[in-house]
């Protein structure tokens, strides 16, 4: 434990004092910050008004299905994660590629007035998608490999929080924001630098067998702890982008700080309750499905009305969720099916609609991206990898694996990115440079893993690459001590 607290001290106290420290120097002669109001018109933000036709919305909607089960199974057949060819379906779909060699056709297909509607089901995508990300952190692993899991997963942020914060810096002279102030831009930029996709890897590590490994437990450990530490820096970001005043903003953070203690302390021993009296027959299950769906829902307005964002409502549903009961598994396996395969596909539509390349015009702009993809790179492998060597008990391959683990950033990366177009944080150009990042850095996972680590041996597990993997069976196979 002394040398857990020693490296903890050393690779994530260290770099948070010296992000404070940054923080405070390059705000020290800022101006007044300006705050939006609403959020930034993004493609399908600024839709034209009008009357829609239901056969737009089906047609629009088959397509978009269509296009993310090609994408994603040509991916799979190449060995990439399906969130690889899913997003590059949906930027295929937007103006990046079809608006620019059928322009009526993309208009036909994604009239103004469908936008919207579109755009609200991929919403709805979101809030139930980070609740699948609640509910599948896994405690098990947190308990059999909490210290190491804890460091690593610390060092993965807090190192390529510092390098964000730099790089933010560099960046706020030529993609400054239009309806934010600096402090929120520098913090928001640092922290698109600090996302793991907890989901994407957990399915990585599903396909090439590593799950069960005991660096493949300590990889998914590290991942939820930065996720669950993630969101929690992202709800602090997005109070004060939200707040009008420091005073808001602080008060923001009080109440989604109280929210959670109450989710985990009070909330949590309700449902658990409530799930083991429908599971001895005592309680309809259909009832308290639907009860459920609706503390989603509620969550995801709570923290929403609060001014932070309702996919941390939704986060907090899933986290308070049983993680062996059986109803909870086949409940979350009925909304990852309609998630899966319609609402998330909509929102990978949705960022392609607002991924603009052609905004990168130039050799400055596409320096710039590969500088951003570089940093993000370096700063996730040196952080993670240092702490697990220096926490001990893996090789040098092992750490580099651990640091390609904490690399990938997928979907949960997107989802940070939309965040900062709708809140006026990102303009086209930065919002274009970071999702190419995010593609990049996801697509070199599972590249990286199998040039790192071994296949286990043995016969393969079963098929699980269109779900996460459940939570109860990752910790019956957890290592024990």
């Amino acid at each position: 434990m002394r040398r857990y607290l020693g490296v903890y001290a050393l690779i994530v106290v260290l770099p948070v004092l010296a992000a404070a420290a940054v923080l405070a120097t390059l705000t020290r002669h800022a101006g007044p910050a300006t705050h939006t109001t609403g959020p930034a018109a993004g493609a399908g933000a600024g839709a034209g008004a009008g009357g829609v036709q239901p056969y737009q919305l089906l047609v629009a909607a088959a397509v978009v299905a269509g296009a993310a089960a090609l994408g994603g199974a040509v991916a799979r057949r190449c060995g990439q994660p399906a969130v690889v060819g899913e997003l590059l379906a949906g930027l295929a779909l937007g103006p990046s590629l079809l608006g620019a060699c059928a322009p009526r056709a993309q208009q036909w297909l994604f009239p103004a007035p469908v936008l919207p509607h579109l755009d609200t089901l991929a919403q709805l995508g979101v809030v139930f998608f980070m609740f699948l990300v609640g509910a599948e952190v896994p405690s098990g692993t947190l308990r059999t490999r909490g210290p190491a899991g804890l460091v690593i997963g610390h060092a993965s942020i807090a190192v390529p929080f510092l390098a964000g914060l730099l790089m933010a810096w560099w960046l706020h002279g030529r993609y400054p924001p239009a309806h934010t102030g600096r402090t929120a831009y520098l913090l928001f930029v640092a922290l698109s630098f600090s996302i793991t996709a907890f989901p994407v890897l957990a399915r990585v590590l599903s396909e090439r067998r590593l799950l069960h490994t005991p660096v493949g437990v300590t990889g998914l450990t590290a991942a939820g702890v930065g996720d669950a530490t993630a969101w929690g820096l992202l709800a602090v970001v997005i109070a004060l982008v939200r707040g009008t005043s420091l005073t808001a903003a602080c008060l923001a953070v009080v109440f989604v700080t109280a929210f959670a203690l109450v989710m985990w302390t009070a909330v949590a021993p309700l449902v658990a309750r409530a799930v083991a009296r429908a599971e001895q027959g005592r309680l309809s299950a259909d009832a308290l499905c639907a009860a459920l769906v609706c503390l989603i829902l509620l969550s995801a307005l709570a923290t929403d009305r609060m001014g932070v964002h309702a996919i941390f409502g939704a986060f907090m549903a899933g986290v308070v969720m049983p993680r062996t009961s059986p109803l909870i598994g086949e409940l979350r396996s009925r909304i990852q099916g309609v998630t899966v395969w319609l609402l998330l596909p909509l929102f990978f539509v949705s960022v392609g609609l607002n991924t603009q390349l052609r905004a990168l015009d130039g050799a400055a702009a596409w320096a710039a991206c590969a500088l951003i993809t570089v940093v993000a790179v370096t700063a996730k492998m040196a952080g993670a990898g240092a702490a697990a060597l220096a926490t001990g008990g893996h090789t040098r391959r092992e750490a580099l694996a651990l640091g390609a683990m904490m690399n990938c950033r997928g979907l949960t990366e997107l989802v940070v990115l939309s965040l900062g177009v709708q809140l006026g944080v990102l303009d086209d150009r930065l919002f274009a440079m970071f999702v190419c990042m995010a593609l990049v850095t996801t697509a070199m996972t599972g590249p990286l893993l199998h040039r790192l680590l071994p296949v286990p041996q043995g016969p393969p597990p079963e098929d699980r690459r269109d779900r996460l993997p459940d939570a109860k069976e990752m910790d019956r196979h957890a290592p024990q001590r």
